[in-house]
């Protein structure tokens, strides 16, 4: 449920000790490059929850769910494109990434309550929803708690619950490494196969120039063009994966092993959906989306057919534009 890393090295034993990695932790926003201290409020069972607040103070509200390995720093890296769409943007780290503490007996859907916190302290009585990669996944199961107060959600290349795995359609379309992956999905115990994976997808110890290498070396040939569309999003991406390791391999494990339980039901997600998906992303392909849309009560397919799994990059301000026009908001 991730960009990179999608399964351990061939012959690699699951649920064996995998390699040796020494779990870092920096001090809060402290991801080497400098970037603004966060918001944050504490959460009913004492947790901390931190969000940047950012773009248009009064308005439309849409909250940002990253991706996996990452933090709420992966993001387009211009926020004055959202000020000028007229949109307030909510960028939250999700429970055990960077600034966030670890949900450690939560579910996926568990951030939804987390949001309604979110949403009751900021007094605000709803929010679109916008998750790229495996913060699609956690915007569905978010949205399934809340209910109306989901305004409406768009999903950019985003992974799709574990069930889909199964669909032979969706397997055909995966690129060769990500359908390996989705068949170890759907045969393994989501904790031991989260345990296994885990440490592929950050280097550690990792240091900002190690954590931009990796963003590159994962994105591919497609995916760096797109990243290079957009002066420093390389960058904050960079500093999305030293985030997504803040509190340990633990919490990231803790996180995949989420996105690896079967059970969401679609049928609660109520809200106008979205969902964005380029033709050439491996991960995450136009099947991906008629999957989803075919189960979800109210959705349409966005296709960009020479799109990749970075297209959240290039297309920041016409999705905006998407969820304030299309979803709702």
């Amino acid at each position: 449920m991730w960009r990179t890393a999608v399964a351990p090295p061939p012959g690699a034993p699951i649920g064996g000790p995998g390699p040796a990695r020494v779990a870092q932790r920096p001090g809060p926003g402290s991801y080497a490059a400098p970037v603004a201290v966060p918001s944050t409020i504490t959460l009913p069972d004492g947790r901390r929850l931190a969000f940047d607040d950012v773009g248009a103070p009064d308005g439309v509200p849409v909250v940002y769910l990253h991706g996996t390995p990452d933090s709420r720093l992966a993001r387009h890296p211009d926020d004055a494109v959202a000020a000028a769409l007229g949109v307030r943007l909510l960028a939250v780290d999700r429970p055990g990434a960077g600034d966030s503490d670890p949900d450690p007996t939560g579910d996926l859907a568990a951030l939804g309550h987390d949001l309604v916190a979110l949403l009751d302290h900021l007094d605000l009585p709803d929010a679109c929803l916008l998750g790229w990669s495996a913060g699609g996944l956690a915007a569905l199961a978010a949205a399934s708690v809340l209910g109306p107060r989901a305004a409406g959600l768009a999903l950019v290349a985003t992974v799709p619950p574990v069930e889909a795995y199964r669909d032979e359609s969706v397997l055909a379309a995966l690129g060769p490494s990500r359908r390996a992956f989705a068949e170890l999905a759907v045969e393994v115990p989501a904790a031991e196969l989260a345990t296994e994976v885990a440490p592929y997808l950050v280097p550690l110890p990792i240091t900002a120039e190690l954590a931009l290498e990796h963003v590159l070396e994962g994105a591919g040939e497609h995916g760096r063009a797109e990243l290079a569309e957009v002066p420093g999003a390389d960058a904050a991406l960079a500093r999305g994966v030293l985030g997504s390791v803040a509190h340990g391999v633990e919490a990231l494990t803790a996180d995949v092993a989420r996105q690896l339980e079967p059970g969401l039901d679609l049928g609660r997600v109520t809200a106008r959906v979205r969902t964005f998906h380029g033709g050439a992303d491996p991960i995450s392909p136009p099947a991906v989306g008629a999957w989803l849309v075919a189960r979800l009560p109210d959705a349409v397919l966005d296709l960009s057919v020479g799109a990749g799994h970075h297209l959240l990059f290039p297309r920041w301000a016409g999705i905006l534009r998407a969820v304030r026009r299309d979803v709702g908001c």
